[in-house]
C-alpha cells in the first residue's frame, strides 16, 4: 500500500515505507498539522505495538527554564492546619453510621 490515505473511524492514516536506511517521510499533511518545518524534531517513543511521535517545540529548554523560575518564585504558605484537626467537622455519629457500626 502506497501512502494514499485509510480511514479508521475519525481518524485519517497514511501508510509510509520505510527505505532501506530505515527512514520514512512524514506526509506534508500531517507535518503541517503539528508545525514540523525542516529541520524541526520529534520525539518518539514505543507503546506496546505502537510507534508515537510528538512534535518538540525548538524552544522546550526555554519554556523550561520559565517554568522552573515560576515555580521558585511562588509566595506560598506553609500548611497551617494540623492534620489531627481536619476530622473534626465530622461528628463521631455521623462517622459510624457511614462505616456501618451504628
Amino acid at each position: 500500500m502506497s501512502g494514499g490515505p485509510l480511514v479508521y473511524g475519525e481518524n485519517l492514516a497514511n501508510a509510509v515505507k520505510v527505505d532501506e536506511q530505515g527512514r520514512m517521510v512524514l506526509p506534508s499533511r500531517v507535518r503541517e498539522a503539528f508545525g514540523i518545518k525542516k529541520g524541526g524534531q520529534v520525539m518518539m517513543r514505543m507503546d506496546g505495538s505502537k510507534v508515537i511521535l510528538e512534535p518538540l517545540s525548538k524552544d522546550v529548554d526555554k519554556k523550561v527554564w520559565e517554568w522552573e523560575n515560576l515555580s521558585r518564585n511562588l509566595k506560598s504558605e506553609i500548611l497551617t492546619e494540623e492534620p489531627s484537626e481536619s476530622w473534626k467537622w465530622m461528628s463521631r455519629e455521623y462517622a459510624r453510621r457511614k462505616l456501618g457500626l451504628s
